[in-house]
């Protein structure tokens, strides 16, 4: 299928600058996507340019892609009125498999289209039980296969296709036992997917729709059966499971940006109210609401971005721990973009920053490998591009062909392990953390086999020792490999799997508070070396202490900063308080009116948060998780974090009435 473009910045901002209530720029149009004959009254669209991008511009198709992911695809819409005027700005979901041809073969097999389907339905239930202003627009089409969308950009209508003999819709194929019996792969196993017509039963012809899908002589292309082509596109042409969700048009990075006091126009979206909402840019404390019950100025407008800062980082932890929990799998692409901000219009006296809340945008591409029977789990990320907020422990490091030699067969009731050595063409660096997958061909069949570097330290060859995790094997399988013991089997493709679990996700989370609390007047790479050398540099010093005298992780940030340590001046510059907002703050002043103790507590829960970094971390590698609840890795961050957002929010705003209480007690006491 086609690989289309994410549109532009300048594009979106084009269309939704204007807001809600009004209609769409001239340029553009919604066409609703509602069956035909639908009785809507506010149906949904999508939104379609109908004008040919400007000149030296790119051309990002008629359709406005917000986000591609591996598994899905989305679409910006909106709901309209009979005036035409926009009601709603709305991100259309659509699941679409065609980015799986591209990753690894391992993860791929293990996303096939009955997995999609369960982790789609369950990722809807998430954002539907949550029932807030961001959730899902029910339309019926989150948790079954709608029939395929086109869209004429001719006549501004959606269309589901019909075959002209049966006049019978074309559906999504599930039923894989016609689909063999084709000749065609089945659904469920694999990722490929094909249109029919349930009302020619087995004489209907198949459409594939995903990218690399077998064909033979029953097999008819999109083009020449649904008429796909310049003035017809597929909305949802694979007839994936779709969800429509509120837009809320505020990414994080860019609410983190205007916290930080840097002036953001604002992209529109559902409570979007530009730049600092109501205050025009000024933090609500720099009104002088009240002097003496609240702290004013420029030290109030540091110390409420602290507290408005630390309320996005728990929320932030508190969602990717619900959609782990919800899921059952790491996500292992968290990063900023993950996350959009849902700011309320504001009401009378405050500003909508106060109400703001982090909402989870996308769910993770962790995917699982039932190990031993069943009895243990790997987790695994698709591979790709590096990120700042990944540790580069998932996805392939090595991956190729080779020749495996099998020593030996050790079997007994339980299953089978399997000794043998991967012989290959270049030399690769595998430590015994490493899982090995191969692909090997015995006896005429295919077998998987998951495998560990038989050695203790890591190391550089061209030829790798390896023991298979038991796993179960029929008589015949296992006479096969018996069989083979001693020959060279050519033609192995293997791949390395590093072991990852919801630590990955706590090293992502930690990147994500460097960004939104030390990154205001710099990079995100400069603030993250920096707390990483920093973060090393405190375990060190836990290194020279006796495990039963050691100082609280607090106390020895503390030691650091206040001048008891030769580095402590350095290491304010790098990770003080002054990089909360972009206004001229030395770190001694800023650290000063934040406290010492808070934002060393601030600190020490990012440090804790390191997975393996030293005794002070709270998870010990990237792939040690409680097996039935992965989530509870996120728990002592947000232990961490509730009292440090109540701690800063008294920098704020007084507690006027545990103070009059205070007061009271002592004239009770003085009068005795």
């Amino acid at each position: 299928m086609e690989k289309r473009r994410v549109v532009s910045p300048q594009v979106l901002a084009s269309v939704v600058s204007a807001g809600e209530g009004v209609p769409l720029p001239e340029g553009f149009a919604a066409v609703s996507i509602e069956a035909e004959g639908s009785a809507a009254l506010i149906p949904l669209c999508v939104v379609v340019r109908t004008a040919p991008p400007a000149a030296g511009t790119i051309d990002d198709g008629p359709l406005i892609i917000l986000s591609e992911r591996l598994d899905a695809r989305c679409y910006l819409g909106c709901m309209t009125d009979g005036s035409a005027r926009v009601l709603r700005w709305i991100e259309l979901w659509v699941q679409d498999t065609d980015g799986l041809i591209d990753v690894p073969p391992a993860y791929r097999d293990a996303m096939h289209n009955a997995r999609i389907d369960d982790r789609w339905r369950r990722w809807c239930r998430m954002v539907e039980a949550a029932g807030r202003a961001d959730g899902i627009v029910c339309a019926g089409w989150e948790h079954q296969h709608p029939a395929p969308i086109l869209v004429d950009l001719a006549d501004l209508r959606s269309i589901r296709p019909v075959e002209g003999a049966s006049n019978g819709y074309w559906l999504l194929c599930e039923n894989d036992s016609l689909l063999t019996e084709r000749g065609l792969p089945a659904y469920g196993p694999t990722t490929h997917r094909y249109l029919y017509v349930p009302e020619l039963g087995s004489e209907t012809y198949f459409i594939p729709v995903t990218r690399g899908a077998p064909v033979n002589d029953r097999c008819l292309t999109p083009e020449e059966a649904l008429g796909i082509g310049p003035t017809r596109v597929g909305l949802n042409l694979g007839a994936g499971m779709m969800m429509a969700r509120v837009w809320q048009g505020v990414l994080l990075d860019q609410h983190i940006d205007e916290l930080s006091g840097e002036k953001v126009v604002s992209s529109g979206g559902a409570g979007s109210t530009g730049a600092l909402g109501m205050n025009g840019g000024r933090s609500v404390l720099d009104r002088g609401l009240g002097r003496g019950l609240i702290t004013v100025g420029r030290a109030g407008r540091l110390v409420e971005t602290l507290h408005l800062k630390l309320r996005l980082l728990a929320d932030a932890v508190a969602s990717v721990r619900d959609a782990v929990a919800d899921i059952g799998a790491p996500m292992l692409n968290v990063r900023s973009e993950s996350f959009a901000v849902a700011r309320p219009r504001e009401s009378f006296g405050l500003p909508s920053e106060w109400a703001a809340r982090v909402t989870l945008r996308e769910p993770g591409v962790g995917v699982g490998i039932d190990l031993a029977g069943g009895e243990a789990t790997l987790y695994m990320g698709p591979g790709g591009a590096t990120s700042v907020y990944s540790p580069g422990v998932t996805g392939a490091n090595v991956a190729g062909v080779g020749a495996l030699r099998i020593r030996q067969v050790l079997a007994d009731s339980d299953g089978a392990v399997i000794e043998a050595r991967l012989v290959m063409q270049e030399r690769a660096v595998l430590g015994p953390g490493d899982l090995v997958w191969l692909r090997v061909s015995v006896g005429g069949q295919r077998l998987d086999l998951y495998a560990t570097p038989d050695f203790k330290k890591s190391t550089a060859a061209t030829e790798i020792p390896l023991r298979t995790i038991k796993q179960p094997l029929s008589d015949s399988l296992r006479q096969k490999i018996k069989s083979a013991e001693g020959v060279n089997i050519p033609g192995t493709m293997f791949e390395t799997l590093p072991m990852a679990s919801t630590p990955h996700d706590l090293y992502s989370l930690a990147v994500l508070g460097v960004r939104i609390l030390l990154c205001a007047d710099r990079p995100l790479g400069t603030a993250c070396s920096d707390f990483q050398d920093f973060a090393r540099y405190i375990e060190d010093s836990a290194a020279n202490e006796d495990d039963d005298k050691r100082t609280p992780l607090e106390e020895r940030v503390r030691r650091v900063l206040d001048g008891r340590d030769p580095d402590g001046e350095k290491w304010r510059d790098a990770i003080g308080p002054q990089h909360l907002r972009r206004e001229p703050w030395d770190a001694a002043s800023a650290l000063a009116v934040v406290t010492p103790g808070l934002w060393c507590g601030v600190l020490a829960a990012l440090v804790r948060s390191i997975p393996g970094l030293g005794p002070d971390s709270t998870s010990k590698n990237y792939a040690e998780a409680p097996p039935k609840a992965p989530e509870r890795v996120f728990d002592p961050l947000l232990a961490d974090l509730r009292p440090l957002v109540v701690k800063s929010r008294s920098l704020v705003v007084s507690d006027t009435g545990s103070n009059a209480e205070i007061r009271s007690l002592i004239l009770s006491k003085s009068k005795r």
